[in-house]
């Protein structure tokens, strides 16, 4: 099996600043096709925002209401109606609201600068904090759990307890009709094989795929403005011998990788962070035990270890990952990868940040 780990493990440097680019390599292509996946492309635009939905408990999103039209109205009115009154009278009043303003103003930025409460995020997300305190993990628990804290908080639960929540019946319950929904995973058997099916390939091998078919389609050595108008023609109908499948976003995100130098097996993290999080569901459903969980959970995470050098760059990759199955191109305000983007940025302000862990501890058997 570890053979399998070798070419992951040895790191290309220059991906690590190469990743940085795919944020910004919305060009052309990107335009042109995110045009033409709205006007060609109802159909597959429509379920994109189903699995969207699915997908979205935005947090920190909410906006303070616009003035009413009507209340500029009165407030024009009123002055009308106020010519008549004292001058000195009209300054006080100007005096006191600015006064009143600039005390808001000053609120306002001292509850911006405040770090946000881990409470805080998860009543955002629109789920109410776990009242039973969680137990205290040791240090290499924990570390797992922050592997995959980002859904846990998308989640609305808490990335200190194991799977993010405590171990009950009715959390079992859960955690199984998940595993069932969004993996297909009924027992221990179908458990043991999904997740090997992420150590082995993931979306990493989905990603190369795509690559050879880009390759095999004569498409992937084209220009980019070339590339566009192709794949323009592919997505409106017009060429009908090549079949982009469910998801063509993918296959854009697998072009500017290639031409990033970015190889697939860069996004293992996207893969084997949720290795973590199945173990952790296999724990609360009764398919593991605590410690065999824990025991898979170390394997795992000394592999993440060596194949990054710290929680932010884990991320990027992971987040690259969770773009590419997303076929996501990153460039719209509700944007699924943008919102998973910003779990990670507001659980780093948290006042309970799971990635102030060292990265580089040393993980231990420890339960």
């Amino acid at each position: 099996m570890e053979s399998i780990y070798q070419g992951i493990i040895m790191k290309n440097e220059n991906q690590k600043n190469q990743k940085k680019n795919m944020r910004c390599a919305a060009g052309i292509v990107v335009g042109i096709l995110f045009a033409a996946m709205l006007m060609g492309c109802g159909k597959q635009e429509e379920m994109t925002r189903d699995a969207e939905t699915q997908e979205t408990e935005t947090a920190g999103t909410e906006m303070a209401e616009m003035p009413k039209a009507a209340d500029a109205e009165t407030e024009d009115a009123e002055a009308m109606g106020a010519e008549t009154e004292d001058a000195e009278a009209q300054e006080e009043e100007a005096t006191g609201a600015e006064t009143e303003d600039a005390g808001a103003q000053e609120a306002e930025t001292t509850e911006e600068e405040r770090p946000v409460t881990m409470a805080e995020l998860l009543s955002e997300s629109g789920n109410v904090p776990d009242t039973v305190q969680p137990p205290k993990l040791p240090e290499t628990v924990l570390w797992f759990n922050a592997s995959y804290a980002c859904l846990t908080y998308a989640n609305g639960w808490n990335w200190r307890w194991v799977g993010g929540q405590e171990p009950t019946e009715d959390n079992a319950r859960m955690a199984q009709y998940l595993l069932y929904s969004s993996w297909n995973v009924t027992d221990r058997e179908s458990g043991i094989k999904t997740v090997n099916n992420l150590l082995e390939g993931g979306h990493r091998a989905k990603c190369r795929e795509c690559m050879d078919d880009l390759e095999e389609w004569g498409l992937m050595d084209l220009k980019e403005a070339r590339f566009a108008e192709e794949m323009t023609k592919i997505i409106n109908g017009e060429r009908t011998d090549i079949n982009l499948g469910d998801v063509p976003g993918r296959y854009v995100l697998a072009y500017y990788m290639h031409h990033e130098g970015i190889d697939p097996e860069y996004i293992a993290a996207w893969d084997l962070c949720r290795v973590n999080q199945l173990y952790a569901d296999f724990y609360l459903c009764g398919f593991m035990d605590y410690e065999e969980a824990m025991d898979a959970s170390l394997e795992n995470s000394r592999r993440l270890q060596k194949m990054y050098d710290s929680w932010d760059e884990m991320m990027e990759a992971y987040m690259l990952g969770y773009q590419f199955w997303q076929g996501d191109l990153e460039i719209a305000e509700d944007s699924p990868t943008k919102e998973r983007r910003s779990y990670y940025e507001m659980l780093k302000k948290s006042g309970d940040n799971p990635y102030e862990l060292d990265w580089d501890m040393k993980l231990k058997k420890s339960w």
